[in-house]
């Protein structure tokens, strides 16, 4: 699906270092079992952007394939379902998730789902930029996601919008870890440290946060199928510059906004500049957006972040102390200017 140039965000999530609890073994077992693949070569890419997922470059029956290793606290049978139902329709750019013998979109081993794509060998956009066209191709293919219906079973499964932001439940249990005088190890001290010299940005970020969702539910709008991560880690050119849209770990029935945003104004410096905003609206198409909806979503992206970050390093002793101190790094960097919170906080005054 993508190879290990690729893929290093979710949210801003830091890449995973270290592979999963699952011996080669048993992830080799479960493919010749359930996919029938005589595995050569099994390995391990220390990449993506998720303390739930690990993937590997699996090497079978002179194929070549992608496995997504995903714990079962983290796994999510939409994020399969749904590129699985949009490449059937024939929504370009989409890949699909390979079936097992029995039909199934992925596979148990242990307390892991296994999920396997073909591999493509291509680069992040954010690596090697996009053109006028993909741009146009990208607006095209999301607004046919946004307008494609929705089966049954589909609208039963897939998430919606609660106006919730992600790990909104975690900000309290982080400050109390970060008032705490017995910090174990070097990142938590300095994560400890930046939080509390940034105390009253974060409240402002979870306030606006909180506001901004109350308002949104007292006036509801259509929901739409989204990918809802849709920033350029997860937009790959393959080696004949065709587009792929990657990772839908995060698929949500939300408002459009929810997906518009990485477009329209980004979610960092480094995102879409307005020549290229404007080449993916025309491949859009007309459209209205709600500035409000739209700095919802870049201030539930900042707190998602910060908590995300914070997990990492306050509750997840199991993690090397690598995977530790990067993420204390990436949670510094949402402070930058040009990043997040300040991109969330400009939105803001902007829809005042």
């Amino acid at each position: 699906m993508w190879p290990c140039s690729s893929c290093q965000m979710k949210g801003t999530m830091p890449p995973m270092l270290e592979p999963p609890k699952l011996t080669e073994a048993a992830i080799t077992e479960a493919l010749r079992a359930h996919y029938g693949l005589a595995v050569t070569v099994l390995a391990f890419l220390p990449i993506g952007n998720d303390s739930a997922s690990f993937v590997y470059r699996v090497e079978a029956d002179g194929a070549v394939c992608f496995l997504k290793v995903r714990a079962g606290a983290g796994f999510s049978a939409p994020s399969l379902a749904v590129p699985h139902y949009l490449h059937a329709r024939g929504v370009p750019h989409i890949i699909a998730p390979l079936a097992t013998r029995s039909g199934a979109l992925w596979a148990p081993v242990g307390d892991f789902a296994l999920s396997l794509y073909p591999f493509i060998d291509g680069r992040a956009g954010a690596d090697v930029g996009l053109a006028d066209e993909h741009w146009r191709e990208l607006g095209a293919t999301l607004k046919q996601i946004h307008t494609s219906p929705l089966t049954p079973d589909l609208a039963r499964t897939v998430p919606r919008e609660t106006f919730t932001p992600s790990r909104r439940n975690l900000i309290a249990p982080l400050e109390a870890a970060v008032a705490r005088h017995d910090l174990a190890g070097p990142a938590e001290r300095e994560l400890a440290a930046f939080w509390r010299s940034h105390q009253d940005l974060i409240h402002t970020v979870v306030g606006r946060a909180d506001a901004l969702a109350q308002r949104l539910r007292q006036t509801p709008a259509p929901l739409v199928l989204c990918h809802a991560d849709l920033h350029t880690w997860n937009v790959l050119l393959d080696e004949a510059r065709r587009l792929w849209i990657v990772d839908w770990d995060e698929t949500i029935l939300a408002l459009k906004e929810r997906d518009l945003m990485f477009v329209v104004g980004g979610i960092g410096s480094s995102q879409a500049r307005p020549h290229e905003t404007a080449c993916f609206l025309e491949g859009y198409g007309a459209t209205t957006i709600d500035p409000c909806a739209l700095t919802y979503y870049r201030y539930a992206w900042a707190l998602q972040d910060i908590a995300a970050y914070g997990e990492l390093v306050f509750f997840l002793p199991d993690l090397g102390e690598e995977t530790r101190r990067k993420a204390v790094r990436d949670f510094t960097s949402l402070f930058e200017p040009g990043q997040i919170v300040d991109i969330a906080l400009a939105s803001d005054s902007a829809a005042l």
